[in-house]
């Protein structure tokens, strides 16, 4: 068969094959409008933790189901790769390192900084393999190998094959168990025994005749009991490799290149071209080819599919040569938008459809203003009626329909006897047995303020269209909880507003939506239960408002040594306690249908529940959860996040543990030293206070030894006067006493030093000199004078005569406490105070009453 009549065969079968079922497919479009860095797709892959990753002609992506983040390299991340003429790959190996690899280039993403390895050539040289490196592939495994010098080197290892007996250039290699394979350009498949590193065996996929159609490039996808191969070169090959038989088997030949491959659970094999895509059933041997894609509104994509993705949430991801991202999930559109494309005749006016209506047969009719259409939902478009060809009560329903057209308010009574209306700020309801109002707005879960039409359909659930999307509202049947479930252009309704009142429920229960440039309908009975496949992802800290980055310092502290998603554990100080938290659940399929529950244990005494986009007062469509803590003490916390799809079943929990420093005047430390400090100063105040006691203490005794001194030489005195009274009675012989004599002159010296201290009182400096000149005696006399006969010095004397001056007059009580202080010649009446308790034991104040007491 020659070229031109196996072409028109391929189109031919296509067609017979696919060509109704190309319809199944819609696709909505993803491209720099949502983020992406540019519209040249080059390949896609998903990472363990759920994140896509788009590898364009400017940027590698990394992309996490709402925002996209670019990764810029620049000429010093690229390394020679002389071995490799393919395009690009992209492989993920065990050190989370994404290898990118384009024609003779080779670049290195180390996921954990998400930053280009500057130099991948120095990579290997530290690593100990100092040969330059030809090629580099990645195993089933994740083990990274590398090829230099015909021999073929596992990283990190000494360990090698040496593979320099085989033909061809090594384009791909695979693993399973303990056997390594090796895909050559010349179509052979080596076989080693990764124990002995001997080769097994080896087996052709096609002649060497056909070496020549398929030895450009290769791309192998591991199967259930073997491998996918795609080949290319003048032809496009698609085959398999049986491990189990040992034998080829070609799937799919094509005059064109075929550019990637993709196997989903399923064993369907996606293959990208030129111009569409192949699906084929490898277990039946199905092919379908799809020539155009279509996008969800109706339009028509024709561009080159350059790479194909299958995801692990059942989603297809197709890579375009100009036109971005294209995604598709069997169950996404829950909504099947009928936009004004379906519309024939076209129309470039818009399209408002106003109302529907269905004949006894079954079919529904269109009425958008003066203009009538029947909807074929069959082939899925929307054909134009003249008016005197409607059903007599098709036309029954549209005339009613317009006498209500342009109404403010639209109300409905569902099945509980409740009373929904809209209205262009909010939904009412009123639940007569209550009789309670209750109004609805966008805070409380509706997707937008101003509804346009309500229904109810048969599982009781209330539909409400808006200017902006659709919610859905289930009531709980045991508690009359009411959950709201928003549905936007993202699971296929309308971007524009709808109309007033166009809602409409079909006899075999299918509903319509009209709006702006088209409807929507929907089958309420194919909703599926589905668990999410990843558990959510940390994508980003902020703290006080402001983006924590990687490797930045915030208050001398790196807080996120690696990026958030691989992140588990942060540390805080106390004053960075006001946290917002960023999660993407990876739900790809329905992204604003996500639910979150989240609890921050230590504070949050159970879980949380929010929908995506409506956290802390937010009103967005977006699928991320955001949830903030403003103020936190310091401690030890763990975040637990969990999410859902509208109806799904939980994720398993993913965990941030946080911790937050205490001040330094709250730490250990700092108590240790509070406790040191407090105890050396009790310890002080009570050495002050018992040095203090025993002073006084020293004091008193001293005082009252001198008292008893006193008393004990005057009770000798008057022993001895009265002992020589009587004997100079019996010998009647009148001799003087020289002691007499002696005591008779010490007290006129003391009359005398007394009446000279009491005759200066008022001098505040009278002072020993002045009364040692006044008695004309030195002071050293004096001193000695007065200690012999007080035992007291001079400067006590004249203060304790001052002091008794000062207490007669307080007994006299006509003089205040300052007027005695400036009369008896002390500076001021607090020392006088000081002075006067010292000697009375009571303040001044306190003396004539203490006296009037004992008295």
């Amino acid at each position: 068969m020659n070229p031109l009549s196996r072409i028109i065969t391929i189109i031919l079968l296509a067609i017979h094959v696919a060509g109704a079922q190309s319809g199944n497919f819609v696709f909505s479009p993803i491209n720099v409008l949502e983020g992406l860095s540019d519209n040249q797709i080059r390949y896609i892959l998903q990472l363990s933790d759920g994140r896509m990753v788009f590898k364009t002609s400017g940027n590698l992506n990394l992309y996490d189901g709402e925002n996209f983040k670019y990764i810029h390299q620049n000429t010093a991340h690229v390394a020679p790769l002389k071995g490799y003429d393919g395009f690009y790959r992209i492989y993920k190996d065990r050190d989370s390192l994404l290898w990118i690899k384009d024609t003779h280039k080779l670049m290195c993403l180390d996921l954990h900084t998400e930053k280009y390895v500057p130099n991948p050539g120095s990579y290997f040289k530290n690593k100990g393999l100092k040969k330059p490196v030809e090629n580099l592939f990645v195993d089933s495994d994740s083990r990274l190998w590398l090829l230099s010098k015909n021999k073929l080197y596992k990283n990190n290892s000494d360990y090698f094959i040496d593979i320099r007996a085989n033909d061809g250039n090594l384009q791909d290699l695979a693993s399973v168990k303990n056997n390594l394979y090796l895909f050559y350009s010349t179509g052979a498949v080596v076989c080693y025994d990764l124990k002995t590193k001997g080769k097994r065996y080896s087996s052709a996929a096609y002649s060497p005749a056909e070496h020549a159609n398929f030895k450009n490039t290769s791309m192998v996808v591991e199967g259930s009991n073997g491998f996918y191969q795609l080949r290319n070169g003048i032809k496009g090959g698609f085959f398999f490799f049986d491990i189990q038989k040992r034998s080829w088997k070609k799937i799919l030949e094509t005059s064109y290149t075929l550019n990637t491959l993709a196997i989903t659970v399923d064993h369907k094999a996606y293959i990208s071209c030129k111009t569409g895509i192949w699906i084929i059933n490898n277990l039946t041997g199905e092919k379908q080819y799809i020539p155009t894609l279509k996008k969800v509104d109706g339009s028509i994509i024709n561009t080159e599919i350059s790479t194909v993705f299958y995801d692990r949430q059942g989603g297809l991801w197709l890579g375009t040569f100009n036109q971005g991202l294209l995604y598709y999930h069997p169950s996404r559109y829950k909504f099947n938008l009928i936009g004004r494309f379906y519309f024939e005749p076209k129309n470039p006016k818009d399209i408002t459809v106003e109302s529907f209506a269905e004949d006894q047969k079954g079919n529904i009719y269109i009425r958008c203003g003066d203009l009538f259409y029947q909807y074929h939902s069959v082939e899925n478009k929307v054909v134009l009626v003249p008016y005197v060809s409607l059903p007599k009560e098709v036309l029954k329903k549209f005339n009613q329909d317009k006498t209500y057209y342009g109404s403010v308010h639209r109300s409905l009574y569902d099945v509980r006897g409740w009373k929904w209306t809209g209205t262009q700020d909010g939904l009412k309801l009123f639940i007569p047995n209550k009789k309670k109002e209750k109004l609805f707005y966008t805070q409380d879960g509706l997707s937008n303020n101003f509804v346009h039409a309500l229904l109810e359909d048969r599982n009781k659930n209330i539909w409400v269209t808006t200017s902006s999307g659709i919610t859905k509202l289930q009531i709980d049947a045991v508690s009359r909880k009411i959950s709201f479930t928003n549905f936007t252009s993202r699971e296929g309704t309308l971007e524009g507003e709808y109309s007033d009142d166009a809602a409409f429920q079909a006899t075999e229960g299918t509903l319509y939506f009209g709006g702006i440039n088209g409807f929507n309908t929907l089958r309420t009975d194919n909703e599926v239960d589905e668990k999410l496949p990843f558990r959510p992802v940390f994508t980003n800290l902020f703290i006080r408002g402001e983006k924590v980055e990687t490797g930045v310092k915030y208050d001398d502290r790196i807080i996120l040594e690696q990026t958030a998603p691989n992140t588990k554990k942060i540390e805080l100080s106390y004053e960075q306690n006001f946290l917002t938290f960023e999660f993407s659940a990876l739900n790809y399929k329905n992204p604003s249908q996500t639910r979150y529950r989240y609890q921050l244990v230590g504070i949050d005494n159970d879980w949380r529940e929010t929908s995506a986009g409506r956290q802390n007062g937010n009103t967005g469509t977006g699928s991320k959860l955001i949830n903030a803590y403003t103020n936190l003490p310091h401690g030890r916390y763990i975040l637990k996040v969990m999410a859902a799809g509208s109806r799904g079943q939980w994720s398993p929990v993913s965990e941030l543990e946080i911790t937050i420093h205490a001040p330094w005047w709250r730490t250990t430390s700092a108590y240790i030293l509070f406790t040191l400090f407090l105890t050396a100063l009790i310890g002080t105040g009570i050495y002050i206070y018992i040095a203090n006691t025993r002073k006084k203490l020293e004091q008193n005794y001293r005082e009252d030894l001198l008292l008893v001194r006193i008393k004990s030489l005057i009770d000798q005195c008057n022993y001895l006067e009265a002992e020589k009274d009587t004997y100079l009675a019996q010998t009647n012989v009148f001799q003087p006493s020289l002691q007499k004599n002696e005591n008779k002159a010490d007290e006129i010296f003391l009359a005398k030093a007394l009446e000279q201290v009491e005759k200066n009182l008022s001098t505040a400096n009278y002072s020993v000199e002045d009364l040692s000149r006044d008695l004309c005696m030195d002071r050293t006399g004096l001193y000695r004078k007065l200690i012999a006969l007080l035992d007291k010095p001079p400067s006590m004397f004249i203060r304790n005569v001052r002091l008794q001056k000062a207490a007669v007059l307080l007994l006299e009580g006509e003089l205040s406490i300052s007027e005695i202080t400036e009369k008896v010649g002390f500076s001021s009446p607090s020392y006088m105070s000081k002075c006067f308790q010292e000697m009375y034991g009571c303040r001044p104040s306190e003396y004539a009453e203490k006296i009037n007491k004992s008295t």
